[in-house]
């Protein structure tokens, strides 16, 4: 590890980037992309919404309530005015729950720089058309930008915080925005790999929430790994299905942003969703287990926003199905069990359209 650190900070000593990064979001995400982004640019702002939170920050220099134990550097700028996290950025990123991106959009495109990069780093769909974030952060800044690029892998706050190697893609349909985001937040301990599949990326980091909370039901009444393993294969099956049907590439969901984000998300106690399933699973109700935490649990909505729309579009969604149906209480989980395990013989291969592949 130490070798790790020694290269990163040559790294940051010879490549120092004078672009301004504004952070619109300051949970445990926004904050660990702040601190890894620290030792290469010197023009870093991370916007809090609530001006005490934003003070607290200043004085303390850690965020005690989404990322204890990480140390905020001096160089990044703290504060609650929009206008000034916005303005003169050549880089935006977005990274809100993911209900709240289309309203921050919205608010940021007043001072936001023409041909600028925003980034979505958030996971989940937008509203209840299950429309992607990058499509309503495009409505939102139409005329002033169209680099719009999507964040997304197996990328815990509390690992990245810690400057623990990792690796994410970054894509787009505009080619140079993928570029800049590559070269902007690429380390020795951040690798960043590019794609031009955002439907695929988004539908991954979206969709693998609502199999982490399954893979955590499955925990909570100790299924062990052999359960667990089915379900996050059946689990990918279902994800590319959904995806595919609005035009996502197959092979993007064997990568770091489906399987990759998928294994994490899954097997992880730092995953929120995870630890909600679990608590499903011993017998919480979703309201009690949104009640009692500070943390959003992307999944519960998702879930509920994909089932509508597979339902709508007749996509064969089981497990979505059935998360749901612990979601709004209507079956326990092991009658969830039950009701997967006794769906009608089928072949595990499928065919997807060649133009999918």
């Amino acid at each position: 590890a130490s070798d790790v650190y020694k290269r990163q900070a040559d790294y940051q000593r010879k490549e120092v980037s004078l672009v301004k990064i504004a952070m619109i979001g300051a949970g445990g995400w926004g904050t660990a992309m702040m601190i890894s982004l620290a030792g290469r640019h010197k023009d870093l702002v991370l916007y809090c919404r609530k001006p005490e939170t934003a003070e607290k920050l200043n004085r303390e220099r850690e965020n005690k309530e989404y990322l204890p134990g990480v140390h905020l550097p001096e160089v990044i700028r703290i504060t609650s005015d929009l206008k000034e996290a916005v303005e003169g950025a050549g880089c935006v990123v977005i990274c809100t729950p993911s209900k709240a991106v289309a309203d921050t959009a919205g608010k940021i495109a007043k001072w936001l720089e023409k041909d600028a990069v925003v980034v979505s780093a958030s996971k989940g769909l937008a509203d209840d058309e299950g429309h992607r974030l990058s499509e309503v952060i495009a409505q939102k800044v139409a005329g002033i930008t169209d680099r719009i690029v999507a964040l997304s892998g197996p990328n815990h706050a509390e690992e990245v915080g810690a400057g623990l190697p990792c690796a994410t893609v970054a894509a787009s349909e505009v080619p140079e925005a993928v570029q800049i985001v590559q070269d902007l937040f690429m380390s020795p301990v951040f690798r960043v790999y590019r794609s031009d599949d955002i439907r695929g990326v988004e539908y991954g980091g979206a969709l693998k929430n609502i199999m982490a909370l399954a893979c955590g039901v499955l925990d909570g009444i100790k299924l062990g790994d052999n359960s667990r393993a089915a379900l996050m294969t059946r689990g990918l099956v279902e994800m590319t299905r959904f995806g595919v049907r609005f035009g996502a590439k197959m092979n993007t969901f064997f990568g770091l942003s489906g399987m990759g984000d998928l294994v994490v998300t899954c097997t992880s106690s730092h995953s929120r969703n995870h630890t909600a399933g679990v608590m499903m699973g011993e017998g919480k109700t979703a309201k009690e287990i949104v009640e009692g935490t500070n943390m959003v649990v992307e999944g519960m909505r998702t879930a509920l926003l994909v089932h509508e729309i597979a339902k709508r579009e007749h996509i064969d969604m089981p497990i979505t199905e059935e998360v749901c149906c612990l979601i709004n209480g209507e079956h326990t989980a092991r009658k969830a069990l039950e009701v997967l395990m006794a769906r009608a013989k089928k072949a595990e291969s499928e065919t997807y359209p060649t133009e999918s592949l």
